[in-house]
């Protein structure tokens, strides 16, 4: 009966204390909720500061890749038109080609074959011209003017 006297007479007291240690556990629960969430909005800021550079560079990325877009596209119409004109080019020399032939068909000395003697007498000619001697390939040296001296 000791007992229950005793927490007849203390139970205000250990109601008390039992609320004060909750609080305090609560107190405690609550400072760690507070450190977690400073921390978790550092990472936040941290996390939207990365997003918007890497935005900032998404958008640099998207306005070179137009630029280059832009570029190809320039060069790709000057590339029709340098085939145009080569198209066009072509079918002038395969004129001027036919119209060669057309008059050199009827000249009789364009007809005629060279005699061999001829030709040989025009190849030495060409190579002594050339300064390349017999049986030798010619250097990769650019011809300098005749009329220079070395």
């Amino acid at each position: 009966m000791a007992i229950i006297n005793f927490f007849k007479n203390y139970s205000p007291v250990i109601v008390v204390g039992l609320i004060c240690i909750a609080l305090w556990g609560l107190h405690a629960r609550n400072s760690q909720l507070t450190a977690t969430n400073e921390r978790l909005e550092q990472l936040s800021n941290s996390k939207d500061s990365q997003i918007n550079d890497l935005r900032s560079k998404n958008d640099g990325l998207a306005d070179s890749v137009k630029d280059l877009v832009t570029a190809v596209n320039q060069q790709n119409a000057v590339m029709s038109q340098v085939t145009e004109q080569r198209a066009v080019t072509a079918q002038q020399n395969r004129t001027l080609q036919n119209e060669i032939k057309r008059y050199l068909a009827a000249d009789k000395c364009a007809v005629a074959p060279v005699p061999a003697d001829a030709v040989d007498r025009l190849r030495d000619a060409a190579k002594a011209a050339s300064g390349v001697p017999n049986g030798k390939a010619a250097s990769g040296k650019p011809a300098s003017g005749a009329d220079k001296p070395n």
